[in-house]
């Protein structure tokens, strides 16, 4: 009856709604901006066995279309608000923070299907370079951990973290982005747009085709439905994915205005709500049970209120949704 239960956004999703760390959801929730549903057919989230539930919170606009409307879907997506931002909101909201300084750098990432190539002396270069003080993360998924990274040193002025905990992860990773001003990514995915909603200086470092496909030898899970779809590497994007990806690639060659659009839609900056009306409204569109009845949690409601604000600081100016690129999504 319920959903599998996120290893991300479960606890988030919880609190904001004034709800049980332990409650359990009719909704499965996206993991991100899920490059494997860009520029192609949607033929993971679209599918039942995803989430184990036929219904699913999606934070890109046009990803809750794509599952809204796909021919095979048996799915029905609600559009939100990233999660993530609620917990962003929740830390600044709470102050107590280090004036933006130095640079936190997400280090290169293979993951259960994707593997990047053995290079590692450009990332050794980065890194020495990179602005201190400096933090560097490693994902807490031993398949997500990039098999070079331990030949990486790091230097002086600097501390790592892998945020294995789920209940304090993305609060840890809302600190890190608020107290530095460089964000360094190997790979244009969802760190982008939270960096760039928060006006960092984003250095994208990693070239698309150093990322293959693992062979059924690398691969530490057994090649299942769900698994044979989350691949990224560079042998298998389509020709829409690899002009999408380039394009963000070179992110600061975007203009700012579309940066801020694609930023808005990605993260689902247009349907913000607050706690209360988030719960209202998934409890009308039945992805809510009536047992799961609202409790205002203050801190998400001043989470709420400070990312409205911000929203309006960042809105860009005009639509953007003609633009080639964002076409190709």
């Amino acid at each position: 009856m319920y959903a599998d239960k996120s290893d991300k956004w479960h606890h988030t999703m919880a609190r904001y709604l004034g709800l049980s760390e332990h409650t359990s959801f009719l909704f499965g929730i996206i993991p991100g901006v899920c490059r494997e549903a860009i520029g192609r057919y949607d033929h993971m989230y679209t599918k039942r066995e995803c989430f184990n539930s036929n219904k699913t919170y999606a934070w890109s606009e046009h990803h809750a279309n794509k599952i809204n409307n796909g021919r095979f879907s048996n799915q029905t997506a609600y559009y939100g608000t990233a999660p993530f931002l609620w917990e962003l909101g929740r830390v600044a909201g709470q102050g107590n923070l280090s004036k933006p300084r130095g640079s936190l750098f997400f280090l290169p990432r293979d993951d259960q299907v994707t593997i990047r190539d053995d290079e590692w002396w450009d990332v050794q270069e980065l890194v020495d370079a990179a602005p201190r003080p400096a933090t560097f993360l490693l994902p807490w998924r031993s398949c997500d951990i990039w098999e070079n990274y331990d030949k990486i040193t790091l230097g002086g002025d600097c501390k790592f973290i892998q945020m294995r905990d789920p209940i304090t992860r993305q609060g840890i990773l809302s600190k890190a982005f608020l107290e530095h001003e460089h964000v360094y990514i190997p790979w244009p995915g969802t760190d982008v747009y939270y960096a760039e909603f928060l006006g960092k200086t984003i250095h994208i470092y990693d070239k698309l085709e150093q990322y293959r496909t693992k062979t059924r030898g690398e691969m530490e899970r057994e090649n299942s439905m769900v698994i044979h779809y989350l691949k990224w590497g560079y042998d298998w994007l389509s020709p829409n994915q690899k002009t999408f990806f380039e394009w963000t690639r070179k992110w600061n060659d975007i203009e700012e205005d579309v940066r801020k659009y694609l930023t808005e839609k990605m993260l689902g900056l247009d349907v913000l709500k607050s706690p209360a009306e988030l719960h209202e409204d998934l409890m009308n569109n039945n992805f809510l049970e009536y047992s799961q009845q609202f409790v205002l949690n203050p801190e998400y409601q001043q989470s709420y209120e400070w990312l409205k604000s911000r929203i309006q600081e960042r809105s860009p100016r005009h639509s953007h949704h003609d633009h080639p690129h964002i076409q190709l999504l």
